[in-house]
């Protein structure tokens, strides 16, 4: 193709472009260049000016189409240089613009500099006390103090503001300028602070003016968001109105106060005692107060609104947010670096110190504390002025052809009308947000439309930026791949993050074999791995954020696909500031949820917390699932319409809200509409859904087709032991999985090259431990006359060397697109060749990580039931790419689960929705189910069942704390829903079961998000801890399980092997494992690959996360290369 280079490079950036562009076009005028090139060396050049550019880059490239038309590519850089077509201005004027937020700034946003500033000033001035100066100078044998200097900074700033309206504190300060009056209040504040003790705590909170009070909140807050850490005095979530002013005392900031004996009378009196005084004692520190005073006077906008500020959520987040990132970077500063005309040599308390060198354990002091203050105070405001310019001036995608262009195939001709409906109503989206659903079936191509469409809402001129968050590994690292393939987006337009590095290492091993064979100083984000290559953000805050590379690169790239877990600490961060860089991502870019629906019921609220954040941070949601639940939709809409009504009433001065735009996606239609009430957007939902119902009814073919399999009853004696009665049922399960084996393997053979009849499929089981167990009977058992039946067990707890190969090979030969292609893959091919029986059974035992994220196609599959919603997910992997109906069941559930048969209470539980508070009326399945297996589809999840007022009804025999039991699972899953996700209201259902944990109450209440205890109850993701282990392979290449010491330098490996049991397993005549290598074979092939040593590719990928024990215990694990690790039945 030939090509046009125009270069409109300023300063230094013109000597970088030319350096860039003479190496690969020539040079036809002063700053224009021309060639012949292949896309692939335009993608190179593109590439390497990104990696160069700044403020002062500005190149178009410009694609000769004939001798009459040329078309514009891209630009790189400054796109203001440039018109749509790439034009380049002859002349210029100016326009008064009357709206454009990163010229005026927000309607709020000099309240949100101002506070951060206050706030900054005060911070620290806690670590003005006795104690905290003697750990500075490592002259006390405390670790810590009974109360932190957040808690003495709050006090102190307490007693400067209590009883005063902000008008009259904020005169005060002003009249700093004279030192006297300063020594005066310093000397006062002393005297009359409040000095908690155990007998003597008071609620700060209960007179603050409106201003002081948020101040107050960002100071105690500035390192960790308060929450209750008296067990013995647990708050309930109902009463959260209520903990601002009755519960909040030094506790929830101070757990070391809570035993006091740990400390001697003289530690406890200096932590309240000031031998320097405080900050108000220093010159610096009184003229930036009284400076920043008479700014504080003339915003009249701070004492005359009718804002709460304090419950204006954007304003006293972004405020925190900008405290903490200046705090974080003042206190990163080198001795050096740090500016020693704040500090007044009179005053010498220190704020923190710095070590010599590396090697050296000493400290020196490193920042005054007024200087600290005066620093942070400078800092914060500065960031908090030009966060409104931060999303346009950071990277983003501008005329980019592939997402405008239309599909070529007649059955993604559905995206090009979805990105038309967002290109007409984009404008209208950047003042009024953007709520979407895209509902599109599996196969659709959902993952390009959501880009497609999230293009299309961006100003082509401005550019796009959108993240895509996912809920596992896999997905994300396959929707990167998809983005890279079918977009033609490279590393400088795209950051893929999922947090491992070793993970990263093998997709990208596999896909490639696939295509060619302080506190404040602490890195807050030193875990992430962000793979990302592009231009990195060069505007007026790269000050602050070039101090965190990898923030940088998070906030930076036009486009991020990660895992969910790298953007939910933006609302569920509790202590340090690893919320900054997802919450500036919501600021800058706007949001693709993919596939919501898979989190389980403990996890919505912080799904609906991280929409609300969205919708407050200004972004632009689109939901991304075919089985998206009713009640879940309708809960994200309310989160994001509460978020964009704090996001509206900080933006813009009319304080109007405006209605939200809604969009509703699938292969049928896109309808957009505009949305005031969640009532209208209910209605709205409904329809959309019964018509796309009636559409998939008469669309969908039969391919899943379900039957109920009977585990006949058990007879289980009381004299047998808990381990007998377990190893009964796990013998008696395998035998009816060998039954059912056998019938779906005759039902849905397909005949091989060499005449052999083969079938693959799956055993979806709820838990590992008994999945194992199941195995372990089922090998145990000798298939029928000329059958071999070949094993493959696939969980999570793998080294991930050993997991990363089975994924790997299943996803080859699972992968049915091309049907004849499974013949010539060695794994089937082997077996075929050897195998003397005419019957092959390839047969996966998996538990839930076999229905989701994996893009298998089987010919049949049997299923431990856990809930509806794992039904259809295990369904939609039978006959995926082949898609041939079938003339006999080819999915068979399991009457009853492990669990059922064990006669446990609460059955359909981890995963499943029944608990102890909503049971179901019975546990077996045939009275469960009404027929929905007869064609298993995703209707019965996108569309709720009938309620009657008894299923969202109390169990008035139990009490409040239980549901009436209900007698059909898809009720209890779609109720189980309503119940987590919002609160019924009892005027109209009487006696409606509450959780009083509802998502909603983020949102609902004024009072949520000061703290951080709703968060800690309703916890993203809350397991038991884990701990890590390496299966290691050492010189002499013996493998033996180990633990990394990181309490001695240089690091070592310590042994682990006794808590480790290999188990011995002999299979029956005619059963196989499917894949044979060994674990050492595994790490000698990627050893190879890598070109590493093998003990440091075992150590590297050898590594697996197990739980751990409560309190001292210790749990032992059984080993088998092929079973994985578990826990044995006895333990």
């Amino acid at each position: 193709m030939m090509v046009t280079f125009v270069s409109e490079c300023e300063k230094n950036a013109l000597k970088k472009t030319r350096r860039v562009l003479d190496a690969f076009a020539d040079r036809i005028g002063n700053n224009t260049w021309q060639t012949l090139i292949t896309e692939d060396g335009l993608q190179t050049v593109r590439k390497m000016l990104k990696q160069t550019a700044s403020r002062s880059t500005a190149v178009s490239c410009h694609w000769i189409r004939s001798r009459s038309r040329s078309q514009l590519l891209w630009v790189v850089g400054n796109r203001a240089q440039f018109n749509l077509d790439g034009l380049v201005a002859v002349n210029r004027t100016s326009l008064n613009l009357e709206h454009r937020e990163w010229e005026s700034g927000w309607y709020l946003h000099e309240i949100v500099a101002l506070a951060s500033a206050v706030a900054g000033l005060f911070h620290d001035f806690g670590k003005a006390n006795a104690l905290f100066q003697h750990k500075l100078q490592g002259t006390t044998q405390h670790k810590g103090e009974p109360y932190r200097h957040e808690w003495i900074s709050l006090r102190l700033f307490e007693a400067f503001t209590k009883g005063k309206t902000d008008s009259e504190w904020i005169q005060q300060l002003a009249q700093f300028t004279d030192p006297t009056v300063a020594k005066q209040w310093d000397t006062q504040l002393t005297q009359a602070m409040f000095i908690d003790a155990p007998d003597a705590l008071q609620n700060p909170f209960a007179q603050f003016a409106p201003f002081a009070k948020l101040i107050a909140w960002l100071v105690v807050s500035h390192h960790r968001l308060p929450k209750n850490n008296d067990r013995a005095k647990p708050v309930n979530i109902e009463e959260m109105a209520g903990w601002l002013d009755k519960d909040f005392d030094c506790h929830w900031n101070s757990p070391n106060a809570l035993d006091l004996s740990q400390y001697s009378p003289q530690a406890l009196q200096e932590n309240w005692t000031f031998p320097h005084g405080t900050p108000m004692l220093s010159r610096t520190w009184q003229r930036k107060a009284a400076k920043l005073a008479l700014r504080l006077q003339k915003t009249p906008l701070l004492v005359s609104s009718p804002i709460p500020w304090f419950e204006q959520r954007f304003v006293s987040h972004m405020a925190r947010l900008s405290l903490m990132l200046a705090d974080h970077y003042y206190s990163s500063l080198s001795l050096a670096e740090g500016k020693t005309a704040w500090q007044d040599p009179a005053y010498q308390a220190v704020a923190n110190t710095d070590r010599p060198s590396a090697h050296d354990s000493s400290t020196v002091p490193k920042q005054q504390l007024d200087e600290h203050n005066i620093g942070v105070c400078v800092n914060a405001q500065r960031f908090a002025r030009n966060l409104p310019a931060l999303k346009y001036t950071l990277p983003a995608i501008t005329q980019h052809r592939i997402f405008s262009k239309s599909a070529g195939i007649e059955k993604y001709r559905w995206q090009d009308k979805a990105y038309a409906k967002a290109k007409i109503i984009a404008k209208a989206t950047e003042r009024q947000g953007f709520f979407g659903v895209n509902m599109a079936s599996t196969g659709c191509g959902k993952t390009i439309a959501n880009a497609r469409f999230m293009y299309g809402l961006a100003d082509e001129r401005e550019g796009c930026r959108f993240s895509v968050a996912l809920g596992l590994r896999t997905l994300t690292l396959q929707t990167g791949d998809a983005y890279r393939d079918l977009l033609k987006l490279g590393d400088d337009d795209l950051a893929v993050l999922i947090g491992s590095q070793a993970v990263q290492a093998l997709h990208q091993l596999n896909h490639s074999a696939t295509n060619h064979g302080s506190e404040s100083a602490e890195d807050w984000f030193e875990q992430l791995f962000i793979h990302y290559e592009g231009q990195i953000y060069d505007g007026r805050l790269k000050h602050w954020l070039s101090a965190s590379p990898k923030l940088e690169q998070l906030v930076s790239a036009p486009i991020l696909v990660s895992t969910i877990d790298h953007l939910m600490p933006a609302t569920e961060s509790q202590r340090g500031g690893k919320q900054i860089a997802p919450m500036l991502r919501l600021l800058t870019a706007d949001l693709v949820l993919d596939e919501p629906d898979d989190f389980g019921l403990e996890d919505l609220p912080a799904l609906c917390r991280l929409v609300n954040w969205a919708g407050m941070l200004g972004s632009r949601v689109l939901l991304s699932s075919a089985t998206l639940p009713p009640s879940l939709i309708k809960t994200l809409f309310d989160a994001y319409q509460a978020g964009r009504k704090q996001y509206n009433q900080a933006q813009f001065a009319d304080q109007k809200q405006p209605p939200i735009w809604c969009g509703w996606i699938d292969e049928f239609t896109t309808h957009t509409q505009e949305i005031t009430q969640l009532s209208d957007f209910t209605a709205m939902h409904r329809q959309f859904v019964d018509k796309r119902v009636t559409k998939l009814s008469n669309n969908d073919l039969p391919l899943r087709q379900g039957k109920i399999v009977t585990v006949e009853p058990l007879t289980l004696t009381d004299s047998m032991q808990r381990s007998e009665r377990h190893h009964a049922i796990y013998d008696h399960v395998a035998h009816t999985l060998y039954e059912q084996i056998h019938q779906l393997h005759q039902a849905h053979t397909v005949e091989a090259p060499n005449g052999k009849r083969v079938s693959l499929g799956v055993i979806r089981m709820a838990n590992i431990n008994p999945m194992v167990a199941t195995a372990q009977a089922l090998t145990q058992l000798q298939p029928l006359p000329n059958f071999r039946i070949c094993y493959c067990v696939y969980h999570a707890q793998f080294p991930l060397a050993l997991r990363s190969d089975k994924e790997h090979k299943l996803d080859r030969i699972l992968d049915r697109h091309d049907p004849e292609a499974l013949w010539q893959y060695p794994e089937v091919k082997h077996v075929l060749e050897t195998a003397s029986e005419e019957n092959i059974v390839f047969v996966v035992l998996g538990t839930s990580v076999v229905e989701v994220g994996r893009d298998h196609d089987y010919d049949w599959a049997i299923a431990e039931p856990s809930s509806m919603r794992a039904l259809i997910q295990l369904a939609g992997r039978i006959q995926r790419h082949r898609r041939q109906i079938p003339t006999q069941p080819n999915l068979m559930v399991l009457n009853q689960n492990i669990k059922a048969l064990k006669g446990e209470s609460v059955a359909y539980c981890h995963p499943g929705f029944e608990s102890k508070a909503l049971p179901l009326a019975c546990h077996d399945i045939s009275e469960l189910l009404q027929g929905e297996l007869a064609h298993i589809s995703a209707i019965t999840r996108v569309k709720e069942p009938d309620f009657g007022f008894v299923d969202l009804q109390i169990d008035q025999s139990k009490g409040e704390r239980f549901a009436t039991p209900v007698q059909r699972l898809t009720v209890q899953e779609h109720r189980a829903l309503r119940f987590a996700l919002t609160r019924l209201d009892r005027e109209k259902i009487p006696l409606a079961y509450q959780s009083n944990k509802e998502a909603c109450l983020w949102w609902a209440q004024p009072h949520a998000m000061w703290n951080a205890e709703f968060i800690r109850q309703t916890e993203f993701r809350k397991s038991a801890p884990q701990e890590p282990f390496v299966l290691r392979c050492d010189e002499e290449e013996q493998l033996e399980w180990c633990q990394l010491d990181t309490s001695c330098q240089p690091y070592r490996y310590v042994s682990q092997s006794t808590r480790f049991h290999t188990v011995e397993l002999q299979m029956a005549p005619g059963c196989q494992w499917w894949f044979t290598p060994s674990p050492l074979d595994i790490y000698t092939q990627f050893a190879e690959q890598f070109g590493q040593p093998l003990t440091r590719i075992s150590s590297r990928l050898g590594e697996i996360q197990l739980r751990t024990g409560k309190q001292d215990q210790t749990i032992e694990w059984a080993w088998h290369e092929q079973l994985g690790v578990f826990q044995p039945e006895n333990q």
